[in-house]
């Protein structure tokens, strides 16, 4: 009976492909998990960003439409950012910075000025704002402006 207990082993602990098929398993979860947070935080610049463009948008026609100074109200359209000013670009800007997560773009090209008419809100300047997600292209928001000044996101 000694004899038997002398051979048979004690396996104690983890082998080492034991350990590396763990290691593996945690790698391939944890990649999935940031992944499915990267992919939220874009959609989250997303709709954070049209929101604020929309916002920027309507308080320049406000302005306008109040007549406040008896001037007119416009915005510009950069890459990252949208400007608000009074009766001509470079008079009393204000700086709107979006995520650098997202892309601008517009049906009538990046450096456009928005300028509302007095009272009634108008523009000769509709068209279309695409927020792009740079990560997932696919993603996109797309905000329209009439000429009557009405402002909608799809």
């Amino acid at each position: 009976m000694n004899r038997f207990k002398i051979n048979k082993k004690l396996s104690i602990g983890f082998s080492l492909v034991e350990l590396l098929i763990v290691i593996a398993i945690l790698g391939v979860i944890t990649s999935i998990v940031i992944s499915s947070f990267g992919q939220a935080g874009g959609t989250e610049a997303l709709n954070t960003s049209a929101i604020s463009a929309i916002s920027v948008l309507n308080g320049a026609k406000s302005m306008a439409i109040s007549s406040k100074d008896a001037s007119k109200y416009g915005v510009r359209i950069f890459n990252n950012k949208f400007v608000t000013f009074k009766n001509s670009y470079g008079t009393e800007n204000q700086e709107t910075v979006f995520s650098n997560l997202i892309a601008i773009s517009t049906s009538t090209g990046i450096n456009t000025d928005i300028i509302f008419n007095n009272v009634s809100g108008s523009t000769s300047a509709s068209g279309t704002i695409t927020f792009t997600v740079l990560s997932n292209p696919s993603k996109t928001n797309i905000i329209r402006i009439y000429s009557t000044g009405i402002i909608e996101r799809n």
